[in-house]
Protein backbone atom coordinates (compact mmCIF):
# COMPACT_ATOMS: atom_id res chain seq x y z
CA UNK A 1 0.00 0.00 0.00
CA UNK A 2 1.15 3.51 -0.78
CA UNK A 3 2.45 5.35 2.29
CA UNK A 4 1.48 9.05 2.34
CA UNK A 5 2.47 11.11 5.40
CA UNK A 6 2.05 14.73 6.40
CA UNK A 7 4.56 16.79 8.33
CA UNK A 8 3.62 20.29 9.40
CA UNK A 9 6.32 22.32 11.13
CA UNK A 10 8.39 19.15 11.45
CA UNK A 11 5.66 17.23 13.27
CA UNK A 12 3.76 14.33 11.77
CA UNK A 13 0.05 15.06 11.32
CA UNK A 14 -2.73 12.50 10.97
CA UNK A 15 -5.35 13.97 8.59
CA UNK A 16 -8.08 12.07 10.43
CA UNK A 17 -7.23 13.77 13.73
CA UNK A 18 -7.06 17.40 12.70
CA UNK A 19 -9.42 19.56 14.72
CA UNK A 20 -10.36 21.89 11.88
CA UNK A 21 -12.92 20.09 9.72
CA UNK A 22 -12.05 22.08 6.60
CA UNK A 23 -8.34 21.30 6.93
CA UNK A 24 -9.18 17.63 7.49
CA UNK A 25 -11.16 17.50 4.24
CA UNK A 26 -8.32 19.19 2.33
CA UNK A 27 -5.67 16.82 3.72
CA UNK A 28 -7.81 13.78 2.97
CA UNK A 29 -8.40 15.08 -0.59
CA UNK A 30 -4.65 15.47 -1.08
CA UNK A 31 -4.05 11.88 0.07
CA UNK A 32 -6.82 10.55 -2.19
CA UNK A 33 -5.46 12.48 -5.18
CA UNK A 34 -1.90 11.23 -4.62
CA UNK A 35 -3.11 7.65 -4.23
CA UNK A 36 -5.22 7.93 -7.39
CA UNK A 37 -2.30 9.24 -9.43
CA UNK A 38 0.57 7.12 -8.11
CA UNK A 39 -0.97 4.31 -6.06
CA UNK A 40 -0.04 1.68 -8.64
CA UNK A 41 3.59 2.82 -9.04
CA UNK A 42 6.07 0.13 -8.00
CA UNK A 43 9.79 -0.33 -8.39
CA UNK A 44 10.18 -2.77 -11.31
CA UNK A 45 13.00 -4.64 -9.56
CA UNK A 46 11.75 -4.84 -5.98
CA UNK A 47 8.00 -4.29 -6.33
CA UNK A 48 8.12 -1.68 -3.55
CA UNK A 49 5.88 1.39 -3.69
CA UNK A 50 7.26 4.90 -3.23
CA UNK A 51 7.26 6.54 0.18
CA UNK A 52 5.63 9.96 0.00
CA UNK A 53 5.80 12.70 2.62
CA UNK A 54 3.89 15.95 2.27
CA UNK A 55 5.72 18.67 4.24
CA UNK A 56 5.17 22.31 4.98
CA UNK A 57 4.69 25.05 7.54
CA UNK A 58 0.95 25.22 6.88
CA UNK A 59 -1.74 24.01 4.51
CA UNK A 60 -0.84 26.88 2.15
CA UNK A 61 2.83 25.89 1.96
CA UNK A 62 3.19 22.19 1.17
CA UNK A 63 5.81 20.28 -0.79
CA UNK A 64 6.03 16.61 -1.64
CA UNK A 65 9.07 14.44 -0.85
CA UNK A 66 9.33 11.10 -2.65
CA UNK A 67 11.60 8.24 -1.61
CA UNK A 68 12.36 5.21 -3.71
CA UNK A 69 14.49 4.22 -6.65
CA UNK A 70 15.38 6.85 -9.23
CA UNK A 71 12.90 5.30 -11.68
CA UNK A 72 10.09 5.34 -9.10
CA UNK A 73 10.83 8.95 -8.12
CA UNK A 74 10.81 10.08 -11.77
CA UNK A 75 7.53 8.24 -12.44
CA UNK A 76 5.87 9.81 -9.39
CA UNK A 77 7.08 13.28 -10.37
CA UNK A 78 5.67 12.86 -13.91
CA UNK A 79 2.31 11.66 -12.61
CA UNK A 80 1.98 14.42 -10.02
CA UNK A 81 3.11 17.23 -12.38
Amino acid sequence: MLDVRFEINGRRVDPKRIGNALEQVVYEKIVADIRRKVGAVRDPETGRPPKITVKGRSLNNLSIEVQGSEEVINTVKRRLA
